[in-house]
């Protein structure tokens, strides 16, 4: 999956080791209330990480994925951070997720990525799909996840399932429970797989957070498991 790049800045903040055997995601903020850093965003432009405001920390090899509520997903390598592994995972945005596809409709080979190559092997434009889920259109949605799910593998499978995850987000649960309520038991098991695949960046443990924030849908798909 994606991660953020470096940016400048950090050179007066400490790395954080945590005592946890295992990291998980969680939430987080600056242990200075009066500091703030500039982040670099992988969609382009820069936020401000400002004291007292709560984020959401990913631990990968040489730092944190930092995830803003705005949007903004940015790495950090050194950053002095107060955990907070109590507190409820916020809510994720990719909405900006919209431009991007609607840019790389038009996209070159070499700009498609794996499943956009699957995808134009049958015919169809992955990112031209993508753009009309996600402005609702529920044959857009029952093709792309069709197709997500029955004709991929491998590097493939990952992109595209982390680009369902994205949608999910975008479509929102209102619009995506109106498209699983009609759909038959074949295409709901497909998109339960997809939403649980382990491909959710960064949420190691969808379904209670599907639970939290898309509870209709967590209804039609998952309730049945409890």
């Amino acid at each position: 999956m994606r991660f953020g790049y470096f940016f400048a800045g950090l050179s007066a903040f400490g790395l954080l080791h945590s005592t946890a055997s295992a990291f998980e995601e969680c939430m987080a903020m600056l242990k200075d209330p009066h500091g703030s850093v500039e982040l670099s965003c992988d969609e382009g432009g820069t936020a401000t990480l400002k004291g007292g405001e709560l984020f959401l920390v990913n631990r990968i090899t040489n730092g944190w994925t930092v995830y803003l509520k705005s949007g903004c997903r940015g790495f950090i390598q050194k950053a002095d951070l107060q955990l907070l592994p109590n507190e409820p995972l916020m809510k994720l945005n990719f909405d900006q997720e919209k431009k991007s596809w609607r840019k790389l409709q038009s996209a070159r080979d070499d700009q498609l990525g794996e499943a956009g190559f699957v995808f134009k092997g049958l015919g169809l434009n992955y990112f031209k799909i993508l753009t009309a889920a996600s402005n609702g259109d529920e044959n857009a949605m029952a093709l792309f996840y069709l197709a997500c799910g029955g004709a991929t593998d491998g590097a493939a499978a990952e992109d595209c399932f982390g680009r369902g995850w994205e949608l999910f987000h975008v479509i929102g649960d209102e619009t995506f429970a109106k498209f699983v309520s009609g759909q038959g038991a074949k295409m709901r098991n497909r998109l339960a797989d997809i939403l649980s695949s382990g491909d959710q960046e960064p949420i190691s443990k969808p379904k209670p957070y599907i639970k939290r924030y898309f509870p209709k849908t967590y209804e039609l798909l998952f309730a049945n498991e409890e």
